[in-house]
């Protein structure tokens, strides 16, 4: 699991995070604070909505033809939930460690 920080003032929850799913992939359901749906490549994508923090756990498929296609669609929905890019949760992630 992964844990992604947001930038301050973006929502995150349950709804926002469920829209924004939407957008990007399939069969979204929510359960209280988690939401869980699939995207292309990736079977099964757990989002665990936190104030400060999105708690991110994925199931690949590993039968999907295009990974980079499957890893540009998930870096843009991380990019949109978190309103960090990859290089931004990177050098933040590099300073927790």
């Amino acid at each position: 699991m992964r844990s992604y920080p947001v930038k301050k003032g973006l929502k995150t929850d349950t709804e926002v995070i469920m829209n924004i799913a939407r957008k990007y992939g399939n069969d979204v359901e929510s359960d209280g604070s988690t939401v869980t749906f699939s995207l292309p490549g990736i079977k099964k994508v757990t989002v665990k909505c936190g104030k400060k923090t999105l708690d991110v756990e994925t199931e690949t498929d590993l039968s999907y033809s295009d990974p980079v296609t499957s890893l540009r669609t998930y870096n843009n929905m991380i990019t949109e939930m978190t309103g960090f890019d990859s290089k931004e949760r990177k050098k933040r992630m590099s300073k927790t460690d």
